[in-house]
């Protein structure tokens, strides 16, 4: 099945506008969680793969940063994601 794979763009697009339109607590949380970040004023995915997601963290009074979050196992599809909101 196309959905099943990472290389299913308009999926993968739709799953991360998801994440950032009514995931927004839930990346903060996950960046504070495994990150030495506490100060995190917005997350935003930028992608994700197997292995983990892209984000773009803004920090109180900083600049923003893009950085790389590992998931604590290897993903087996795109649609996994939400097990780790």
């Amino acid at each position: 099945m196309a959905n099943n794979t990472f290389d299913n763009r308009k999926f993968m697009d739709y799953a991360i506008n998801h994440v950032n339109d009514d995931h927004w607590k839930e990346m903060v949380q996950i960046v504070q969680a495994n990150t030495t970040i506490r100060d995190v004023s917005d997350v935003t995915l930028l992608d994700y793969n197997p292995k983990g997601m892209e984000v773009i963290v803004a920090r109180n009074n900083r600049d923003e940063q893009k950085i790389q979050i590992n998931f604590p196992c290897v993903l087996n599809s795109p649609m996994t994601l939400d097990q780790y909101l």
